[in-house]
């Protein structure tokens, strides 16, 4: 993980890599945590988003470890099942799998809230909308990138200057719930993980996708976290100052309740279309995010069922499909709000094995690299039992069935290699 300086084409690579993982942060992943991030800690909130950070940090320095030492998709995946054994290692795809779905189904379910008639349907239809986009080629890029920062950013800014322009009124203070206080931090910074795990579109990209120079995304890390930072910061301030912490909590909408709050109804339908159009790049982010894992798990006969590729783009169609299946469906049966904290949850679980992998990779590596991994597993490891109960029984049954499902598929496997084919060279197999 050496550092090389980065010259003018190294610079190029970071504008690049920039836009990628605001996109992904920015454009929901901001709007997504605050309310219920309120609801574990309180007004002690904005103190989680520190500890967040640096848990991200970690995860990233893992990840871009093992995508270098591993040059294939799924490096996480691969460097959990090589050092830590093979249920490790479907543990860490499924957890990582299905929390990607889980971040789907909540922005999905944030991005319908926010529309002027806000439908059930419409966050089930986003997740296979996206498939649908992404199938047909579309590919946010360059300066298409950047483009598509400007909602997200304009969003925050009208928010935060309206909620600091006018005194809140005055409210009856609600108690505090039981767990709300300082020591409620880390299950508010596990919530708040969610918002900065859009480092994977710098330090795992998909097939296809073109490999960013190793300082470039060095580069581009620290920056792209410590603005996500700052931002979260000061839009949580600014809707905690306005709501409380009590109406922020109980929000399904915080950023029109606190618009409405600061006398400011008119730019609630502006802000709500910022909202959405928003979350079309995230979702596309999302599923390029799992991708890697799905291609890894199809390598390995895992997954045999989504082996199929399809579409003019060459997208796994079958594997896009399915994510957005189950996306779909926890959109229909969960609220936003649960979705975010079963995503963080999963990817947290994800994160533990994939720095605890990290650390058996760099035994004989430098000390900096593997304290991190360590510190990074010690975290997520805290923040993944801080969180909501519902969320870590969710957690816990994807940990446990991920196992099952990979040894039906391996038997799947097996009795299909007890059939025998004739390879026709140069042209497909027939049974």
């Amino acid at each position: 993980m050496t550092e090389r300086s980065v010259g003018p084409a190294g610079s190029a690579a970071v504008l690049r890599a920039i836009p990628l993982g605001l996109g992904a942060m920015l454009g929901a992943g901001v709007f997504l945590a605050p309310a219920p991030a309120t609801a574990i800690a309180g007004p002690w909130v904005p103190l989680a988003v520190p500890v967040a950070v640096v848990t991200a940090w970690c995860a990233a320095l893992a990840a871009r470890c093992q995508a270098e030492s591993y040059r294939a998709p799924g490096a996480g995946y691969v460097c959990v099942r090589d050092k830590l054994g093979t249920v490790p290692g479907r543990i860490a795809a499924g957890t990582g799998l299905f929390g990607h779905a889980a971040a789907m189904a909540a922005v999905a379910g944030t991005a319908a809230r926010h529309l002027p008639t806000p439908q059930s349907s419409t966050a089930v239809s986003l997740p296979l909308f996206a498939v649908l986009v992404s199938t047909a080629g579309l590919r946010i890029r360059g300066a298409a990138g950047w483009l598509w920062l400007v909602p997200p950013l304009a969003v925050v800014v009208v928010v935060i200057t309206a909620c600091l322009s006018i005194t809140p009124v005055d409210s009856p203070v609600a108690p505090a719930a039981p767990t709300s206080g300082p020591l409620a931090v880390t299950g508010a910074a596990g919530v708040l993980f969610l918002a900065f795990a859009g480092f994977e579109r710098l330090t795992t990209p998909s097939r296809g996708n073109v490999r960013l120079p190793s300082a470039a995304v060095g580069r581009a890390l620290p920056a792209v976290l410590l603005v996500v930072g700052v931002v979260l910061t000061a839009l949580l301030s600014a809707v905690l100052y306005q709501l409380g912490s009590a109406r922020l909590a109980l929000s399904p909408a915080p950023l029109l309740d606190a618009l409405r709050a600061a006398d400011a109804a008119a730019l609630t339908s502006g802000v709500g279309l910022g909202v959405a159009l928003a979350a079309l790049p995230v979702l596309l982010a999302v599923l390029e995010s799992a991708r890697p894992t799905g291609t890894a798990l199809v390598a390995d006969g895992e997954l045999p069922l989504l082996a199929r590729r399809g579409g003019a783009s060459g997208t796994p169609v079958a594997f896009d499909l399915a994510v957005a299946a189950v996306a779909a469906s926890l959109a229909w049966f969960v609220e936003p709000e649960l979705a975010v904290s079963v995503a963080a949850c999963c990817l947290l679980v994800h994160y533990a094995l994939v720095n605890a992998a990290t650390r058996v990779l760099l035994l004989e590596g430098r000390k900096l690299p593997r304290r991190t991994a360590c510190l990074g597993m010690g975290l997520s490891v805290v923040l993944a039992m801080s969180m909501p109960v519902p969320a870590m029984g969710i957690t816990l049954g994807v940990a446990v069935g991920a196992p099952l499902l990979a040894v039906v598929g391996q038997r799947a496997r097996r009795s299909g290699r007890e059939r025998p084919r004739e390879y026709r060279p140069g042209g497909p197999d027939t049974p």
